[in-house]
């Protein structure tokens, strides 16, 4: 209550509390803010690129080694990473596709003060209905991906395919992948955890984690023209590791039931070679 001021003091307090009022409304800081969008995380944290082998990533709709039979070195290589895809991360043909029409899509900003990307994609003939979001948690991003298709086998309505957490700075993170045959079940098949330190220098290690494949482990890393991959199959307590140079594709194979365990090497055309 205004006392013993003049009403043309009392307008101008009345208008220099209006003005102030006006310029809290208008603070960009606000708490109720949430800042830009955080990054989606690359694609390369649940996808790599076999190529040079034949064996198509997992947007490819078939999968068949490169027929080679003048370089046998090269071809079991190709054979060798086309089994390795088989059973860990073939099936992540639908959460590739996903993922990747997510960065076609604008996200809002909703009342669970999560991050919402709605968007669908085709993938194997069928529509899938997306729903990607994301938490923002300090510099990290908790992540999960909610799939609708009727015509999926079984039909799918909200299925939690795959969740993570990553870095705000797009720099490491984890995926989770979660079984589609048994969506109530909430069985998780495959765990992939991924570095992305720049587009020459990033890789993952994915981890089976049901199955006949269970324990197996298959990473991929590229580091400027270097491509590596490695496979640990732990039923039959074996290791593998492949290389090629993805400027001219020379490259190797080390395997313990092929070629006495020995590298195998190739060169730029894939033809056999002695190792240096």
């Amino acid at each position: 209550m205004f006392m013993n001021y003049g009403p043309n003091v009392r307008r101008a307090v009345t208008l220099a509390l209006l003005v102030g009022l006006a310029a809290c409304d208008g603070d960009s800081t606000s708490p109720n803010d949430p800042g830009p969008a955080p990054d989606l995380p690359p694609l390369t944290s649940m996808s790599g690129d076999f190529s040079i082998f034949g064996t198509p990533d997992p947007l490819a709709e078939g999968l068949a080694p490169k027929s080679s039979s003048s370089s046998l070195n090269f071809t079991n290589a190709a054979v060798r990473v086309l089994a390795a895809q088989v059973v860990t991360v073939v099936g992540l043909a639908v959460p590739v596709a996903t993922f990747a029409a997510a960065a076609n899509s604008t996200p809002t900003f909703e009342d669970d003060n999560r991050w919402h990307w709605r968007f669908t994609a085709v993938q194997g003939g069928h529509t899938y209905t997306a729903h990607l979001s994301g938490a923002v948690q300090g510099s990290t991003v908790a992540w999960d991906m909610r799939i609708t298709s009727p015509t999926h086998a079984p039909p799918l309505d909200e299925f939690v395919w795959y969740e993570g957490q990553g870095q705000r700075d797009r720099t490491s993170g984890t995926w989770t992948f979660y079984d589609p045959a048994t969506p109530a079940a909430g069985t998780a098949v495959l765990r992939i955890v991924w570095t992305h330190t720049s587009p020459t220098d990033h890789g993952w290690e994915a981890t089976a984690l049901a199955g006949a494949a269970s324990g197996d482990v298959f990473t991929a890393s590229v580091d400027g023209d270097d491509r590596m991959i490695t496979y640990s199959d732990t039923s039959e307590q074996a290791f593998m590791e492949i290389y090629w140079n993805a400027a001219n594709g020379s490259g190797y194979l080390i395997a313990p039931n092929y070629n006495g365990g020995v590298k195998a090497c190739w060169d730029a055309g894939q033809q056999d070679v002695a190792c240096s």
